[in-house]
């Protein structure tokens, strides 16, 4: 073998063009999308690697794989020429290459071209099927239009009554609305008649609320009715007018007969009123005050039925008693407490009666009926307690009769009587009017009580006039001492002024004056007729001193009136109310002890023969006399007056009586006082008379012994 032979030769360099074929041919079998790659020339090759280029570089990157299985086709195919001897020849490879590589670029292309086609074919069929789709839309869509068409011509009309019907719908509502406005302003639910016109409620039991709801809304209707009389819907407005009137005339004779059955169940169980019970009459009442003439129908019902119950009450309460009480009359022995328990019960009566007023008709119970004025609490009041007044009035009548009956204790009785009716007249004063029947009765009843306790004082004060209190026996220091009987005289008058000194401290029964004028005629009741006594007693002791002059003094009987009246004027001194009596009894002392010491003094001035003598000073005195006429008058001669004087003086201190006869050591004193008074008054006027120079008298000091000095000093002074 040659060297050329045996020497494997380098393959020389692949030209340019080859180079280029591969590329094109790897870019080839990655990427289907060729259209067309030309084999017939060089140049259309070329053109295709130009194309097939710029597609490669628009498509990215290069598939490994394939490059090599298209490198392995060309490399077997230049590989496979061998010489015979086996041993590998080169082989010219530059157009058989080319050829080579332009089969499998062609079939390529030609593979290409027919995945192109089916492709294209199937592409196609779905266009195929999109255009009948799209046909199918097309004719769907005409139907529909057509249908559209069709149905829009057809359902106009029923757009067009859709529209009026909705318009006759908004007008139905608009109507429906004023209808409902008009019902609420003009027009009572049902159940507002229910609760105007039901039953059940006339016999007290509770009205309730929904009646008075539908009460007012009566008047708010009667309201809205006016307002629309002055528009032109008059004659509307009357109509409902008349309804609601109709309607309310039915509701207020409704609460006029509830009213009155509750006022009578009320009376029945003493007035006790529940809360719910009183608002209910409260608004009843209220809303009857719009009806004059019905409220005043309403007040004289109520007045009548509870003028009957008031008097079985009161009945009951005499007879028979209450819950847990006595009857009235077990207590009729006792005048007093059964007086005061009747009038208890009246005086309760009266107060729960305005109480009941004041809860049922209020604090004004004023309406004007017909231009006059009526107050319906004055009316019940006035009228419900005329069932009482006669049996209260008899019986209180028979109490204070059997006071003045003459029964130990009677005028203590009346007395008490004549102090607790005038006690609750005016209690019940302050309740009721003057006008009212029970106030006329208590009246009357005070005046029989203020009788009934004259009387008494009276019979008592009688049995005096009749009872002698002159003394019987002359002997002893107690010879002209008041008798007992007149100590238990003055007993009464002391036991009376004790329950008057009780009573005032208790209770204000009646006023100043009538106390005062009632105290003044039992102390004159019960006093009086003690002190006739007593003069009585004096007089007839005054004939027997005079028929027997060793008794006693000529002023025996006005000794014993002294000690008479101190014995009844010191126990009364002890009481306030007493007080004029022990000042009418104290000028009745004043006088007497006057008439002792004038009587004692007279009779020593007479015998001392001073008394003639100062009666003819005091007449000279009193006609002025002058230029000596006294000193000529011979019955006024100086020796004579001067021996009366001294004799006055002498006997003063040999002859001054001791007034043992008067007890009360403050009324012999006060005689004694009188006495010596007298005495040195005459001797001082006489004394004065002679001094005088006008009397003519002549040195009348050198006659005359003693002075007025003397005689003071004689009987002790002036005390």
């Amino acid at each position: 073998m040659t060297t050329r032979e045996t020497t494997t030769l380098a393959p020389p360099p692949p030209p340019p063009s080859f180079t280029r074929r591969i590329a094109h041919a790897l870019k080839l079998r990655l990427h289907d999308p060729i259209e067309r790659v030309s084999s017939s020339t060089s140049t259309a090759t070329t053109s295709s690697y130009a194309n097939v280029d710029a597609h490669a570089s628009a498509m990215g990157t290069v598939d490994v794989a394939a490059c090599v299985a298209a490198l392995s086709d060309v490399l077997a195919t230049t590989s496979g020429a061998k010489t015979s001897s086996g041993t590998a020849q080169p082989q010219p490879t530059t157009r058989v290459g080319d050829i080579r590589v332009r089969a499998v670029v062609e079939r390529r292309a030609a593979s290409l071209r027919e995945m192109y086609l089916d492709e294209s074919l199937r592409a196609q069929s779905k266009l195929t099927q999109v255009e009948s789709t799209l046909a199918a839309l097309d004719e769907a869509r005409e139907k529909m239009r057509h249908a559209l068409e069709s149905s829009r011509s057809s359902t106009g009309t029923l757009l067009r009554e859709a529209d009026r019907a909705r318009e006759a719908l908004a007008s139905i509502e608009s109507r429906r609305s004023l209808a409902n406005d008009f019902a609420v302003d003009f027009q009572l639910t049902k159940s507002h008649v229910e609760a105007l016109v039901g039953d059940g409620a006339d016999d007290g039991g509770d009205l309730g609320a929904a009646f008075f709801q539908a009460l007012d809304r009566v008047k708010v209707i009667q309201g809205n009715c006016a307002k629309l009389n002055d528009t032109d819907q008059r004659r509307a407005g009357l109509e409902l007018m008349d309804v609601m009137t109709s309607y309310a005339e039915s509701a207020h004779e409704r609460l006029c007969k509830w009213v009155v059955a509750k006022c009578r169940r009320l009376a029945e169980e003493d007035d006790f009123i529940s809360e719910a019970d009183e608002k209910t009459l409260t608004k009843s009442v209220a809303a009857l005050r719009l009806r004059p003439t019905l409220f005043k129908h309403c007040v004289e019902e109520v007045t009548r039925t509870r003028h009957n119950a008031l008097f079985r009450r009161f009945i009951t309460a005499l007879t028979r008693g209450g819950a847990g009480t006595k009857p009235i009359e077990v207590h009729a022995h006792d005048p007093m407490r059964y007086a005061s328990d009747m009038l208890s019960w009246v005086h309760q009566a009266v107060a729960s009666e305005k109480d009941f007023c004041n809860v049922a008709f209020g604090e004004n119970s004023v309406v004007d009926i017909d231009g006059e004025s009526f107050d319906a609490t004055l009316s019940i009041l006035q009228k419900v307690f005329d069932a009482i007044c006669r049996p209260l009035k008899v019986r209180v009548e028979q109490v204070l009769m059997s006071a003045s009956g003459g029964a130990e204790g009677g005028v203590m009785t009346a007395y008490k009587l004549a102090n607790l009716l005038p006690f609750y007249r005016t209690l019940l004063g302050d309740l009721l009017n003057e006008n009212s029947t029970l106030t006329k009765t208590l009246n009357e009843l005070c005046l029989s009580a203020k009788t009934s306790f004259a009387d008494s004082v009276a019979q008592h004060g009688s049995k005096y006039r009749k009872l002698s209190l002159a003394p019987t026996s002359f002997a002893g220091d107690d010879a002209f001492a008041p008798p007992p009987a007149l100590r238990e005289g003055v007993a009464s008058a002391i036991e009376l002024l004790e329950a008057v000194s009780k009573s005032s401290t208790t209770n204000a029964s009646v006023s100043d004056a009538e106390s005062r004028e009632l105290l003044a005629s039992a102390l004159d009741g019960l006093i009086d007729p003690i002190v006739a006594a007593v003069d009585a007693a004096a007089r007839v002791l005054a004939d027997r001193v005079a028929s027997a002059p060793s008794i006693g003094p000529n002023w025996a009987g006005d000794a014993f009136t002294l000690n008479a009246l101190h014995a009844i004027r010191e126990p009364l001194r002890a009481h306030k109310a007493a007080g004029a009596k022990v000042e009418e009894i104290a000028r009745l002392i004043a006088k007497k002890v006057s008439n002792v010491a004038d009587i004692e003094a007279e009779a020593l001035l007479a015998s001392s023969g001073l008394s003639d003598a100062l009666e003819l000073v005091v007449l000279y005195q009193e006609q002025g006399a002058s230029n000596g006429v006294m000193a000529k008058d011979p019955a006024l001669k100086i020796e004579r007056l001067a021996s009366a004087l001294s004799t006055l003086v002498d006997a003063a201190g040999t002859k001054a009586p001791d007034f043992v006869q008067i007890q009360t050591p403050s009324a012999r004193r006060d005689v004694a006082a009188r006495y010596n008074t007298r005495l040195i008054e005459a001797y001082t006027r006489v004394y004065a008379a002679v001094l005088n120079p006008s009397s003519g008298y002549d040195n009348p000091r050198a006659s005359i012994r003693h002075g007025p000095d003397a005689l003071s000093t004689v009987l002790g002074g002036l005390e």
